[in-house]
Order: structure tokens, then C-alpha cells, then sequence
């Protein structure tokens, strides 16, 4: 996948995981970061996962998620 472009990246982000996003900036609230961990390992706390978070401390919560997994 090296070298792939955005929408290569976005297409296969949106198969893997059965969303549609448009725009790769999407994965900056981190659900999306999550969600790939979890596919792999399926450990991560899915319910505590806040996938439309739209306010800072929403993200913040989402990647205290990931640094502990």
C-alpha cells in the first residue's frame, strides 16, 4: 500500500470497515484508528468508543483509549 493516494487509502478504509468516509481527515476523531486496531487483535472497548465524536474531549477519550491497548 505504499505510495497509495488518498482516495486509494479511503476506498480501503471504507471496505475494511464498512463506513463511508469521504474525506481521510474523517479519521482524526481516532474511531476510525480504533476500529482498524480492533479488526486485528479484537480487543479494543468498542462500546466506549465514541464514533461521531465532534468536541475535543471526545477525541481525547478515544486516544486514551488506544494508548492503553
Amino acid at each position: 500500500m505504499a505510495g497509495a493516494s488518498r482516495t486509494e487509502l479511503l476506498q480501503w478504509l471504507n471496505e475494511l470497515l464498512q463506513i463511508n468516509y469521504t474525506k481521510v481527515e474523517q479519521c482524526g476523531a481516532g474511531g476510525a484508528y480504533l476500529q482498524i486496531i480492533d479488526s486485528i487483535y479484537g480487543d479494543v472497548p468498542m462500546a466506549r468508543v465514541k464514533m461521531n465524536a465532534k468536541h475535543e474531549y471526545e477525541y481525547l477519550a478515544n486516544f486514551k483509549i488506544m494508548s492503553f491497548e
